[in-house]
């Protein structure tokens, strides 16, 4: 009896909900440290530069602890909207769809904060600012932009649209998901009616 409760709670969708709606808080919850330990990174390396480096740093420093406030709270919004899915045929889909928004989001965020910090730093350091984020580079495209204020216009324009590129991906993929799943509801309801 024990095991078939067990399948009856993964039927219904509410163990699964309940287990991502928690990891996406325990998600912000760390990306809010993580966020704190890249922060004391880039500060202590700009602190080591140049006068204008640091100022750079500064101000990178600003726009990345906004980035990390806005993530921290996407995955803690994103955590109740899969709390809150009522009963639904598509558990897993519906999941699927919200944690994929999610993804493009905060791809996304960090992105454009880091764009307009980085333009600010390549203006000031001019040097590249992604030396700055150490193994947080590894997720980020490879871009050496020149020293010069073009050069920051142009770090700022890449990670927009890149960022752009990765949210509208996402959210394709996340109604792509919505919509096979009102597809097949449709077919279900057809055969039914036959």
């Amino acid at each position: 009896y024990f095991f078939k409760s067990v399948l009856t709670s993964l039927d219904e969708g509410k163990v699964i909900h309940s287990a991502i709606a928690l990891t996406m808080r325990i998600m912000g919850i760390l990306s809010l440290v993580g966020g704190v330990y890249l922060l004391v990174e880039v500060l202590k390396a700009s602190f080591d530069m140049t006068t204008e480096a640091t100022i750079g740093g500064l101000v990178l420093s600003v726009f990345l602890a906004a980035a990390v406030l806005a993530i921290a709270q996407i995955l803690f919004h994103r955590a109740e909207g899969i709390r809150d899915i009522h009963e639904s045929s598509f558990k897993v889909i519906t999941v699927f769809s919200i944690v994929c928004k999610a993804i493009g989001e905060i791809y996304a965020t960090f992105g454009v904060a880091l764009g307009f910090g980085g333009c600010i730093y390549v203006w000031f350091a001019k040097s590249n600012p992604l030396f700055l984020l150490g193994e947080v580079n590894r997720f980020l495209p490879i871009l050496e932009p020149e020293p010069t204020f073009f050069g920051g216009i142009f770090f700022l324009f890449y990670f927009g649209v890149t960022s752009f590129v990765v949210l509208m991906v996402s959210y394709f993929l996340a109604e792509a998901f919505v919509v096979m799943t009102e597809m097949a509801k449709n077919i279900r309801h057809m055969l039914r009616n036959q």
